[in-house]
């Protein structure tokens, strides 16, 4: 695929992403008290200072971490553009937006803004949701290239 072409994918999805979550974050901070609904569902306003579920929590080298990763991640982007096919391209633009849209809180808020509380897991914003569905799909498209390569290799 060429180079123009995995830019706009990337760039779409990830502007999509940041805009989304950042205005959830905005409007719920805005128009929706710290907590709603009970014990299982519902929004719980907290801050996470750590990486993901509070992990190494309060360390100012959580955005040096993160921006290493991200930088990881559009290096690969480069140095495969050749070989991805969209839906993969996707997936990753689904993490990599994710990762952006919590570093703009780490350095704007001082720390990620959760929201979304689900039975129990640790409360959590869509760019953290991004980030996971993101992985997920990147995993299942390795599966699936995987058995076709051994398939393809079988064959032979």
């Amino acid at each position: 695929m060429n180079t123009k072409k995995v830019l706009k994918i990337v760039i779409t999805v990830c502007i999509i992403i940041i805009a989304i979550d950042q205005l959830s974050k905005f409007l719920i901070t805005q128009f929706v008290p710290s907590t709603v609904g009970n014990e299982y569902f519902g929004i719980e306003i907290t801050e996470n200072t750590g990486m993901a579920f509070g992990f190494n929590s309060g360390n100012t080298k959580n955005i040096f971490l993160s921006l290493v990763v991200i930088f990881i991640i559009i290096s690969f982007i480069r140095n495969q553009r050749e070989q991805l096919e969209p839906k993969v391209l996707v997936a990753i633009a689904m993490a990599l937006g994710g990762g952006i849209s919590n570093i703009i809180d780490r350095i704007f808020r001082g720390g990620v803004l959760d929201f979304i509380k689900i039975l129990f897991i640790p409360n959590f914003n869509i760019a953290d949701l991004c980030i996971c569905i993101g992985w997920i799909l990147i995993v299942v498209f390795l599966i699936i290239y995987t058995k076709k390569e051994d398939v393809l290799k079988t064959e032979k």
